[in-house]
């Protein structure tokens, strides 16, 4: 808002139908600061989940990766993600984008050469790697939805810092200004009359 303001009634009543649209626009961005804690808590509680999951399996899966290691397959390429679909979703003005399938794409390998530990790994790999990119992806929506809180917080701070308090001040100002004017007309008025009074007296 400029420094500078008119001082009449048509700058009074633009500044007032602000006022108007400044408070009505706060509590949104109040309400919207709430849902987007809401859902940050609630992919918080996701990303832990996750992250407990993925621990547990890799606790899980050392008693036997002794045993694995001993054979000649290669792990790590034993299983790899081919298809990653996810589905996008607003939520307080803010999309994110939600988990759907996953598909794999598993190396060739002969069932009656290999041990039979290899099947249970192979799953055990795809339910690790679906854990993982759901990881990534909910890391993903935090960081787009903490973006979008400090947006709101950004402008419930300025509506009720600085733009209702510097409108009610410039309101204050023109109302006041307006009423000095007022009555300096007023007071004019009457001293205009009653100098006519005393003209028509004294002829």
């Amino acid at each position: 808002m400029a420094d500078k303001i008119l001082m009449n009634k048509n700058t009074l009543a633009a500044l007032k139908h602000e006022l108007k649209g400044y408070k009505t626009a706060l509590p949104v961005f109040e309400m919207k600061e709430q849902q987007l804690k809401k859902v940050i808590r609630s992919i918080e509680n996701t990303v832990t989940r996750l992250k407990k999951a993925i621990e547990q399996t890799n606790n899980e899966v050392k008693s036997w990766a002794a045993v694995m290691a001993e054979e000649t397959i290669d792990l790590t390429s034993l299983v790899t993600v081919s298809d990653f679909k996810t589905k996008t979703r607003e939520v307080a003005g803010v999309v994110i984008e939600q988990f759907e399938t996953i598909s794999f794409k598993e190396q060739d390998i002969d069932y009656l050469l290999t041990p039979l530990w290899v099947d249970a790994a192979i799953q055990v790999i795809e339910d690790q790697k679906t854990n993982q990119e759901m990881l990534t992806l909910e890391w993903k929506n935090l960081e787009s939805v903490r973006e979008e809180l400090a947006e709101a917080r950004r402008m419930k701070n300025a509506l009720k810092e600085v733009f209702i308090p510097e409108t009610q001040n410039n309101i204050r100002k023109i109302e006041i200004y307006l009423g000095d004017v007022e009555r300096l007309a007023i007071g004019c008025a009457k001293l205009v009359k009653k100098k006519k009074q005393l003209k028509n007296e004294v002829v």
